[in-house]
């Protein structure tokens, strides 16, 4: 039952992290590929980073749900699994920002 909250957070999260990858290119338009390449791969590696940590954090909230609150487990996931999905999203975004000024500042 751990696996289901995990998988959800991981999978959504990867998802708009490639979305955001791909905005994050049409931003570096005009840049030279070695310009470009360390805000890619430092992207890459925060997009990682922040799903798997979200995930982690959707199923222990799931387990405190669980066991605090005394909630069922369909409805402590759904809630954990929205709010770090949504926790996600927003450091992706920053992460997002943060690439695009670092290649600015390595030009």
């Amino acid at each position: 039952m751990k696996s289901i909250p995990f998988t959800i957070t991981a999978l959504v999260n990867i998802g708009v992290g490639v979305v955001l990858l791909f905005a994050l290119l049409l931003g570096m338009n005009g840049y030279s590929e070695d310009q470009a390449t360390l805000g890619l791969i430092g992207f890459i590696v925060w997009v990682l980073l922040v799903s798997v940590l979200s995930a982690v954090l959707s199923v222990a909230a799931t387990n405190f749900l669980m066991t605090k609150a005394s909630m069922n487990f369909w409805i402590a996931a759904p809630i954990s699994v929205l709010v770090f999905i949504i926790v996600g999203i927003v450091f992706q975004i920053i992460g997002c920002f943060i690439s695009l000024l670092m290649t600015e500042a390595l030009r």
